[in-house]
């Protein structure tokens, strides 16, 4: 066996051992030992050095440059727009420099789908197509309660745009059930006490750096301005690091499934 072959095998084990246990914590908790990413960043980093010692050429510089670029770019941006949490963005700078290259060439593996030559954004591209799906479950789930009866009160905020982006990101859930399970949700409203009286506002991004929404909402509930059987817009915390596990097997089973739907697109256009 070759070193390269090793190395890929022992990069695939890793990811799939460290993701699929990150997975099953997140799903649990949503919470992840920073231990994971230390395990999986680090030994990636010394395989990864290995192959390019072993097989050095420029080609393969600029692929690790541009996966340990993009995934340090992509995980704090997603991060600091309140896409990601702290833990996917890790995950994904960890993937950045483990997996920059891809494993199935090394393995011998036959891929069926289309490949991308950044392995490290195969992974990112199916994690958040998979993740997108979500979307369509809410809005579904949103329509069937649009049967029995109205989704908005009248005290939200009236902006169309924001309302209909609000019925595929969440769907309204009582204050004190959103209180007591707070790491599960994240609030898509914020109650605002204005010239005595109370208003709603979508805040459909939470940026890193802003206050944390569940402190405002607990002290307005202990105040008695908001009630726990009010209803507020919630949108469910992802665990996103099982759409990256996900990600990661179909990106080694099949490849990159964004790039397979984009030269499908062309293949009709054209």
């Amino acid at each position: 066996m070759s070193i390269l072959y090793l190395t890929a095998l022992a990069k695939v084990l890793l990811c799939a051992i460290i993701l699929s246990l990150a997975s099953f914590e997140d799903w649990r908790t949503r919470e992840i030992s920073d231990i994971f990413w230390f395990v999986m960043g680090g030994s990636g980093a010394v395989l990864t050095a290995i192959e390019v010692i072993t097989d050095f050429s420029l080609n393969r510089l600029m692929v690790l440059a541009l996966s340990v670029v993009a995934c340090l770019a992509l995980g704090f941006g997603l991060y600091y727009v309140g896409f990601f949490g702290g833990a996917d963005a890790k995950c994904l700078w960890c993937l950045g420099i483990t997996l920059p290259y891809n494993p199935t060439s090394s393995l011998g593996l036959n891929v069926l789908g289309t490949q991308n030559p950044i392995f490290s954004i195969s992974i990112f591209n199916n994690s958040i197509l998979t993740a997108a799906l979500l979307a369509l479950g809410i809005a579904c789930f949103n329509a069937v309660r649009r049967i029995r009866g109205p989704l908005f009160s009248g005290g939200e905020e009236s902006s169309l745009w924001r309302r209909s982006i609000a019925l595929v990101l969440g769907y309204k859930m009582k204050v004190s059930r959103v209180l007591s399970k707070k790491d599960f949700y994240f609030p898509l409203e914020e109650f605002v006490v204005e010239n005595g009286g109370v208003k709603r506002r979508f805040r459909l991004l939470i940026r890193c750096l802003d206050d944390d929404p569940y402190v405002k909402l607990r002290e307005l509930v202990d105040k008695g301005v908001v009630k726990g059987d009010d209803e507020i817009w919630v949108s469910p915390a992802i665990p996103l690091i099982v759409n990256i596990t996900v990600g990661f097997f179909i990106a080694l089973f099949y490849g990159d499934l964004v790039l397979a739907i984009a030269r499908g697109l062309l293949n009709l256009i054209l």
